[in-house]
């Protein structure tokens, strides 16, 4: 296996040439394009039938309990053919495990351990409870959910509590939308009968109580004797890890101490650590990709924090073409740390990045959930666009659009619309010569989180453009551009071709996607970020991307522009 037969970014085809990197890293290397195909190691990928095992387990638990609840209840409980009720009780189990991906109960590099493992179940279970009462309370006493005065109070009550419970405020509201789901659906099922006549109310409590001993006791069993024990061999993940520093040493005798499911496979890179591994230099970094086919590695741990940056996306290229994770301490990538959710490998808090998967039918869906998004917030926003343009022209002479010339996906160059917010006919020699030394490091905001690293007091903006970009509203065009297919909703953010032209090889890699009007830059500070932080974000957003991510970001958005958060 060679780097020789991956597929090159055609952005990067014509750079290479000019690269500059250290031998003993990764010279020989192309950059290259994210695949689309699912990779061969995702096809044959053994582990998915961890996952499988355990959710045909707690399915068949669940529904084994609540039928045994409704026998223990009365013995000709479903002699009577009743097809509401046969609906209704193999719909409401599913109640029991909705929390169990929340509190990543099928992942398995944090179930492994016991007590953390029990201690999630738990919790699952108690928000499970919560959502199971609110549906009683619906049927129960619907009186009170159609009195006005009564849902004002819980308003009021949800608002006041919420500064006591923010950190459960997610499932509080995942709880109330999962409980209206439910009643919705036994409604299609039954439109003409309230599930409370037609089911004895002691067969729900008596099911839950069943199914969440009977689950916690099996899957006890299941994951840490059956599939950590008896299975063990087959189910453990192969590891590597890159870096030869006490981190690495620290790291990988942590995951043998924890006894884990992963075999640590070595070391690559210079190192002379004592680690208790089969093999502790598997060699250097360069023959990576022969490294990983012959210990069949699935994920890669890197601690070298001198890694150079263009060697580590080279690195993250090839394992998201492989299907493989990658994870890094977080101090390798603070901005990270600082912004976003940290994830958790065997107990320590790491950054995961290469972790999706089914690229192509992620990017078929966002493209057409951009479309679908987009067209009726346009239509919607056609008048307001009119205003717009009326105090474009009334304030300063010249068109009401302006057309920029961007980099986008690949590096192929599109007219990006935005409302005009500055004169006409001015030379952008300020901005050219502002972001060049940005981009070049030249400056920084002193460490102050609110010092904005942009122009503030451009004298080139009319007032009109002054209040379009205090609320960002001059990006408003650009859902043109979504329409178009030249930019999505969330993505990096478009930059122009004279931003490109100064870009290092490592930082060109955030054109690898299509560019989005809203980014995890955006959220996270937008100006008050510095320019490599939010290259980084960008990667970790193109290495992460997912439709959960995307929604988040488009949530958080509506608040960092109505605060006016680094907007000048």
């Amino acid at each position: 296996m060679s780097f020789k037969n991956l597929k090159i970014h055609p952005g990067f085809e014509g750079d290479m040439k000019r690269m500059h990197v250290k031998e003993e890293a990764l010279k020989p290397l192309p950059v290259f394009q994210v695949s689309d195909a699912p990779s061969k190691k995702n096809k044959r990928n053994r582990f998915f039938s961890y996952k499988f095992a355990l959710f045909a387990h707690d399915i068949i638990i669940v529904l084994f309990a609540f039928g045994l609840g409704g026998l223990t209840i009365d013995s000709s409980f479903y002699l009577e053919e009743n097809f509401s009720k046969i609906a209704i009780l193999c719909f409401l189990p599913l109640l029991v495990l909705v929390f169990l991906p929340t509190f990543n109960l099928y992942s398995y590099h944090q179930i492994f351990l016991k007590k953390k493992h029990l201690t999630s179940l738990i919790k699952s279970f108690g928000w499970s409870l919560l959502t199971l009462g609110v549906v009683a309370s619906i049927y129960m006493w619907p009186q009170f959910f159609t009195n006005y005065y009564f849902i004002f109070l819980i308003a009021i009550g949800m608002m006041l509590l919420s500064r006591f419970f923010w950190d459960h405020l997610l499932y509080i509201i995942n709880s109330i939308g999962i409980s209206f789901l439910i009643v919705g659906a036994i409604g299609l099922i039954s439109p003409d009968e309230n599930p409370v006549d037609i089911i004895n109310l002691w067969v729900i409590p008596v099911g839950f109580l069943l199914a969440a001993v009977i689950l916690l006791v099996n899957r006890y069993f299941i994951v840490h004797v059956v599939f950590n024990i008896w299975m063990r061999r087959h189910f453990r993940r192969q590891i590597a890890i890159v870096g030869s520093d006490e981190e690495a040493k620290s790291i990988a005798n942590h995951i043998i101490d924890l006894n884990a499911p992963y075999w640590v496979s070595g070391i690559v890179g210079e190192s002379g650590l004592d680690i208790s591994v089969p093999k502790n230099s598997l060699g250097v970094l360069k023959g990576l990709p022969d490294i990983v086919e012959q210990n069949k590695i699935d994920e890669i741990i890197v601690t070298d924090e001198n890694i150079d940056k263009l060697t580590l996306i080279f690195l993250l290229d090839f394992c998201i073409t492989e299907g493989i994770t990658v994870w890094f301490p977080p101090r390798l990538m603070p901005i990270i740390d600082m912004k976003l959710y940290i994830d958790n490998f065997c107990d320590l808090q790491m950054i995961r990045l290469c972790s999706q998967k089914n690229v192509w039918m992620f990017n078929k869906i966002k493209h057409g959930l951009d479309a679908l998004i987009t067209l009726p917030i346009f239509l919607l926003l056609l008048p307001f666009f009119l205003v717009i343009a009326v105090a474009i022209k009334l304030n300063s002479k010249g068109p009401v659009f302006y057309r920029a010339k961007a980099v986008g996906k690949n590096g192929t160059i599109f007219s990006m619309y935005k409302f005009r917010s500055m004169c006409v006919n001015i030379s952008s020699d300020i901005h050219k010569n502002y972001i060049t030394k940005l981009i070049k490091g030249e400056i920084s905001n002193g460490g102050k989180k609110d010092q904005p690293l942009k122009i503030t007091d451009d004298p080139r903006v009319t007032s009109v453009g002054k209040l379009l970009r205090k609320f960002s509203l001059d990006e408003l065009p650009q859902l043109i551009n979504v329409l178009k297919g030249d930019m999505s909703l969330v993505g990096p953010r478009p930059c122009l071709p004279y931003e490109y032209e100064i870009y290092k090889e490592w930082q060109k890699k955030r054109t690898i996607v299509r560019p989005g009007i809203t980014g995890l830059w955006q959220v996270a500070g937008r100006s008050a970020v510095a320019f490599e932080d939010m290259i980084l974000l960008d990667l970790y957003y193109i290495y992460n991307r997912s439709l959960a991510m995307d929604f988040s970001t488009l949530y958080e958005t509506i608040f960092v522009v109505l605060g006016k958060k680094g907007a000048h």
